[in-house]
């Protein structure tokens, strides 16, 4: 069986840039899952009765949206850090 001309699957490990802005990306994710797990963990008390006043069950549904928002927004970094990252790697390989 003849040799495969296929192209290496090796990652280089990230330069000092790199690594500081994944460091800090991890970071801002850490910080956006806490503050979603401290919104979803507040207890319905603290806004009051929702069936005694319906605005009050505005705020629960805002709770729950916020909480998802701040999911989200903390997968999002860490993808858009990886595309730069992964467009960083491409780029280097092809100057060289």
């Amino acid at each position: 069986m003849p040799p495969r001309a296929t192209p290496s699957r090796v990652v280089l490990p990230p330069s000092d840039r790199d690594a500081r802005r994944i460091r800090r990306s991890r970071i801002v994710s850490y910080v956006l899952v806490v503050l979603a797990a401290v919104v979803f963990s507040m207890r319905p008390v603290l806004f009051g009765d929702p069936q005694g006043e319906p605005e009050h069950a505005l705020l629960h549904v805002w709770r729950i949206v916020l909480g998802i928002v701040l999911v989200l927004a903390a997968v999002a970094v860490q993808v858009a850090v990886g595309f730069r990252w992964r467009r960083d790697l491409r780029r280097r390989a092809e100057e060289d």
